[in-house]
């Protein structure tokens, strides 16, 4: 019985101490989440892309954002695509609607997006060209809806030739990858966050001016410490209703 105790809890303890150490392989995409450079230090994924987007115009109508890009760093401060995905992309398209923009002072003003949906995909083929046809190709790798509106600020909003930067929070409710994200780390038990950087790429598509930037999304992985020291706990109850099963059948 004592060797049958020792052995549960040497497994919970491996549990504990090797949860952390893994790195961790979805559809191809592959992180560490015990890497220095993920952040903040308390969440094991981030990753960071470009971006390509259309701006915003009330006046001539445009009130929806539509938004393509490709990553190219997950828990490094460097591109490391061969390192996070050898033979492939992670690439992710989103959407959003138009809230509120609220003037500030002279050309600042704040703004409120809603509707927030972001898909990445990861696809063996890497086609990625900047186009939002190249960025939606490939296995559904996670599926996003914004917990909450999207906000920020920034100057020129709403003009075409916007610049500033935006978060939300995200929900995860699908892809290859939900196991490891739908963790409920962030408040209202959100997954995700979702961080973007955007200026004036001086060009147009479908009549709509463009933008171009960064996005950073981050989160945890793995389940919190806690989770494992439940999983401890859960083991060694299994161990006290062992032994009172053991006792009582030698009675």
């Amino acid at each position: 019985m004592n060797k049958y105790l020792a052995a549960l809890t040497v497994s919970a303890a491996a549990l504990a101490g090797s949860a952390n150490a893994a790195f961790i392989n979805v559809g191809g995409v592959v992180w560490d989440p015990d890497s220095v450079n993920s952040f903040p230090s308390m969440l094991d994924f981030r990753s960071a892309g470009t971006v390509i987007e259309n701006a915003v115009v009330p006046a001539l109508g445009i009130n929806s954002v539509t938004g393509r890009g490709k990553v190219t760093a997950i828990n490094s401060t460097n591109p490391n695509e061969g390192t996070f995905c050898p033979g492939c992309e992670l690439t992710y398209v989103f959407t959003m609607d138009l809230v509120s923009i609220t003037p500030i002072a002279l050309n600042f003003a704040s703004f409120s997006f809603n509707n927030l949906i972001v898909t990445m995909y990861v696809d063996s083929s890497p086609d990625y060209t900047g186009t939002l046809a190249s960025a939606s190709d490939g296995d559904e790798w996670l599926k996003l809806i914004g917990n909450g509106n999207l906000t920020g600020t920034g100057t020129n909003i709403g003009t075409g030739s916007d610049a500033g930067t935006g978060t939300a929070l995200l929900d995860v409710t699908g892809g290859l990858a939900a196991a490891n994200f739908n963790t409920n780390t962030f408040l209202n038990g959100a997954d995700l966050n979702f961080s973007s950087s955007f200026q004036p790429l001086n060009s147009f598509e479908d009549g709509k001016p463009m933008l171009f930037g960064t996005v950073d999304i981050t989160g945890q992985s793995i389940p919190e410490p806690s989770s494992l020291a439940l999983i401890g706990l859960g083991l060694l109850g299994l161990a006290g209703v062992r032994r009172r099963r053991l006792t009582a059948t030698s009675v």
